[in-house]
């Protein structure tokens, strides 16, 4: 949606919300991803012009609604956690009345705070090991929290769990898409080895999707402001979970160029799960290629959309050099 478009139809959206006269202003885009489009926006209201920041998430028009393009479905699962003490932006308004802005929405508090993107932070950030750690051990903290969140007693009603069983054949339509057929080859030949074992046994309850310090608010004295981007959660197996923070963190995976910043092994990350939780996490290799081989199959996709202009983004080329090493690393995992 254009700025223009859009700022126009936030500003009858206040209008006919506020309760006092009431007007938006400094509308911006923010990233596109995961299924939604994000924009932050000032809404000025009241005789003494108080200025409130929000973020509003659209879902994509003319794409069925289902699992991170589903925006609606966010606004529960958020108010509850909210409600129970979890530092999660706070919904202000959810809904699908087209007339608003032509498709499902939901309104968010801004929340205050900078991400640790880990393969390029901010430079506001020390990369300093004795800096870096504490945010790692967060991202895990944060984790182990959403994980033993009673997910059956206060989000019963909200999601039926995902079969963990059925995970690598749905990336099977998006592998063959890969941006060049030697991707395709590896990925085929890690498919085969995760499909030639069961997944093993892994808790069952809420997953955040893509826990790790790039979806994380952080304050200047490097605490928790807020955990970002929901849109990939669901109730499945927790330890996939687990083995995509660690996959984000497994500098082995990646491309020298293009490495997170982090001075912990993933098994450094597992061990504070483990302390957090009291979990095994037994079988967790794994679980730990399945997030390797999503995440290259992903990655393979969208490098072919950038390089084809439908969707340009040069950050893919970057996450596509480190795609065979995601895949020698799932083989190493499954070995």
């Amino acid at each position: 949606m254009e700025l223009g478009d859009l700022a126009r139809r936030l500003a009858a959206f206040a209008e006919a919300h506020a309760e006092a006269p009431a007007r938006v202003d400094d509308v911006r885009g923010f990233s596109h991803s995961h299924g939604g489009l994000t924009y932050g926006f000032d809404w000025i209201e009241g005789p003494r012009a108080e200025r409130r920041r929000f973020v509003i998430r659209l879902a994509p028009p003319g794409v069925r609604r289902s699992g991170n393009t589903d925006v609606l479905r966010q606004a529960p699962l958020l108010q509850t956690l909210a409600a129970h003490g979890f530092p999660v932006p706070r919904v202000c308004f959810s809904g699908g009345d087209a007339r608003w802005f032509g498709t499902d929405y939901v309104i968010f508090e801004h929340c205050p705070g900078r991400a640790f993107v880990v393969w390029d932070p901010d430079p506001a950030f020390s990369r300093s090991p004795d800096a870096v750690a504490p945010l790692w051990h967060h991202a895990v903290e944060l984790l182990a929290r959403v994980h033993t969140f009673d997910w059956s007693a206060h989000l019963g009603d909200w999601e039926a769990p995902t079969p963990i069983e059925r995970e690598v054949e749905r990336w099977d339509p998006i592998l063959v898409q890969a941006a060049e057929s030697a991707w395709v080859a590896l990925g085929e030949r890690v498919r085969e080895r995760l499909v030639a074992s069961p997944p093993p046994a892994s808790p069952l309850g809420l997953l955040h999707g893509d826990c790790q310090p790039s979806n994380i608010l952080f304050g200047e004295d490097g605490s928790v402001s807020a955990l970002l981007d929901w849109e990939l959660s669901s109730i499945g197996s927790q330890y996939y979970d687990l083995g995509w923070l660690v996959m984000i963190g497994d500098r082995d995976s990646w491309h020298p160029d293009w490495a997170p910043v982090t001075p912990l092994a993933p098994e450094d990350l597992v061990a504070r799960y483990r302390q957090l939780t009291g979990r095994t996490c037994d079988g967790i290799a794994w679980y730990r290629a399945l997030a390797n081989y999503k995440m290259a199959v992903v990655t393979g996709l969208y490098v072919k959309l950038h390089r084809s202009g439908r969707r340009p983004d040069p950050a893919w080329e970057k996450f596509g050099r480190a795609l065979p090493r995601l895949f020698a690393a799932a083989e190493r995992l499954l070995a």
